[in-house]
């Protein structure tokens, strides 16, 4: 097939001893890793257990090869029809979690300058995203300032920031700033800052998932109502992996409250805030058909596809054939489809549209 896919959630695989290597002398007793413990896997840090997951996920029978080698990545990418990726961590997500400043900083640094190092080379294909701090914003902003320094043109940000902060705060104004400046979109991924595992009773598994999807929200509601994105019209920001179709139901919502509300709403905004949304948040969708009936209200600029490769729940290695299902029978024109599967990010990244097999010269 000639259409062009750009997967805008990938993961990467770290190296089993990349922060024990890496960090600095004192800090390498207490790196991030992942240890085997009775059938789980468990993220680790500083002493403390950050998260853990079953071993077995549903994967063995399509082994993912491509998680730490840009060489093997593109045989999965090619088997599964994708010809772009934008990359996140995998572990790394857990630099988030770790309490200390000092230590939780130096990780994400070790990761930044490894993922660079090892997928750099090959940014016509696979954008490498970079894990940003957040927790002052002069450390935000240098560690911007640095990665881009690097090369870098997409960054990410926790969907959820450390305790005793809030999106709404006009103090994060410099990092909105340079992002629109520089003309980068900011990244921020379900799960990223959050405690995954919140209920553990009947049904848990569902409604973990889904509690990661409703603090995607609760940002976009935060970024649009508290003004960060009108005073910073240039800038863009991508949500990833909480479906797209709640946008339309959260554009009605906060339009009816800013018209029902308007003596009490502060900051004015210059625009209704459906349209701020439209215009600046873009969110990523696997198997979401209903996003596509929304398309008359939201526009179809709003909308990216992406694999979640290599996770269970994503698409690997049937990514065409979801794309079929879940895109067969919308009656888009050819050009909105593209756009969505691929043209969009493209001009978000820079990338030229070309398949993977004509970069590659296969």
């Amino acid at each position: 097939m000639s259409r062009y896919v750009f997967s805008m959630d990938s993961h990467v695989v770290e190296p089993r001893q990349l922060w024990q290597d890496k960090l600095p002398p004192h800090l390498r007793d207490r790196a991030l890793r992942a240890e085997r413990r009775d059938g789980y896997l468990v993220m680790v840090a500083d002493g403390r257990d950050l998260h853990r997951m079953q071993v077995g996920d549903g994967n063995s029978d399509n082994p993912r090869i491509g998680g730490t080698s840009p060489e093997l990545r593109f045989q999965d990418m090619l088997k599964d029809g994708i010809d772009a990726e934008l990359l996140f961590p995998n572990l790394g997500m857990m630099c988030y979690a770790i309490d200390d400043a000092e230590l939780s900083l130096a990780c994400m640094q070790v990761y930044n300058d490894w993922l660079m190092q090892q997928f750099g080379a090959h940014r016509d294909a696979l954008v490498p995203c970079a894990v940003l701090p957040m927790r002052d914003v002069a450390e935000t902003l240098d560690e911007f300032r640095r990665v881009v320094a690097l090369g870098y043109r997409a960054v990410m940000l926790p969907t959820l920031p450390p305790a005793g902060l809030r999106y709404n705060n006009k103090d994060f104004d410099p990092v909105w700033a340079y992002a629109q400046e520089q003309g980068i979109p900011l990244a921020f991924h379900v799960a990223s800052g959050l405690t995954p595992i919140t209920e553990r009773g009947p049904g848990a598994a569902i409604i973990n998932y889904m509690r990661l999807g409703f603090a995607t929200e609760e940002l976009v509601t935060y970024m649009v109502a508290g003004g960060a994105l009108d005073r910073h019209p240039g800038l863009t920001m991508v949500v990833i992996e909480a479906g797209a179709s709640w946008m339309v139901a959260l554009g009605e919502r906060l339009d009816e409250v800013h018209e029902a509300h308007q003596y009490y709403v502060k900051p004015k905004l210059s625009r209704k805030p459906s349209e701020i949304l439209y215009a600046q948040v873009k969110a990523t969708f696997q198997f979401d058909r209903a996003c596509l009936s929304t398309i008359p209200m939201t526009g179809h600029q709003c909308l990216l596809w992406a694999s979640d490769y290599p996770h269970m729940e994503g698409t690997f290695p049937r990514s065409r054939q979801v794309i079929d299902e879940v895109f067969g029978g919308a009656g888009l024109a050819p050009e909105v489809q593209a756009d969505i599967l691929g043209g969009t990010a493209a001009r978000l990244y820079g990338l030229e549209p070309r398949p993977l097999a004509a970069k590659l010269g296969a």
